[in-house]
């Protein structure tokens, strides 16, 4: 009894720690991050992204479509990557209709231009653009999510 009882503390004690060594893998500051999602794209590295999205209250149709949209970007050429302020307004007015919301605090956006040709007329390159914010002192991707629920996300 006694060495179950050690090594169900034990197990604890693994867990723990494999929660904080998780947690510090985490980028600090939001150039950190930049760095973070520019080398994970390059390195083809889908298990970096998983780590740095915080995927509180998200459903699995939305995970789906959010990796798929990840993984469309791996391993492509990139020309840019650059740290943007985040107008709060458009986030407003983009939350207003009380049916979405921020899994997280978000305060800036990477943007991520590949080196690939226009995608129409307007000259515009293939974009991916991730929202980021501090999150229990480490930065991570934030995702829009549902604020209601539905029987087709479970």
């Amino acid at each position: 009894m006694l060495t179950r009882f050690i090594g169900q503390g034990l197990l604890a004690l693994g867990l723990a720690a494999s929660a904080i060594a998780a947690e510090a893998k985490l980028p600090g500051d939001a150039e950190a991050m930049a760095t973070e999602i520019r080398s994970a794209i390059e390195a083809r590295d889908y298990e970096r992204f998983e780590e740095l999205v915080l995927w509180r209250d998200v459903g699995k149709i939305k995970k789906r479509v959010v990796a798929f949209q990840i993984r469309r970007g791996l391993g492509r050429e990139i020309e840019s990557v650059t740290l943007e302020g985040l107008d709060q307004n458009a986030v407003r007015k983009m939350l207003a209709d009380g049916r979405h919301k921020l899994n997280m605090p978000v305060s800036q956006k990477v943007r991520v231009v590949y080196a690939e040709a226009a995608i129409n007329e307007s000259g515009k390159k293939p974009t991916s653009v991730f929202l980021i914010g501090k999150h229990k002192d480490a930065y991570r991707i934030g995702l829009v999510v549902r604020t209601f629920e539905d029987d087709d996300d479970d």
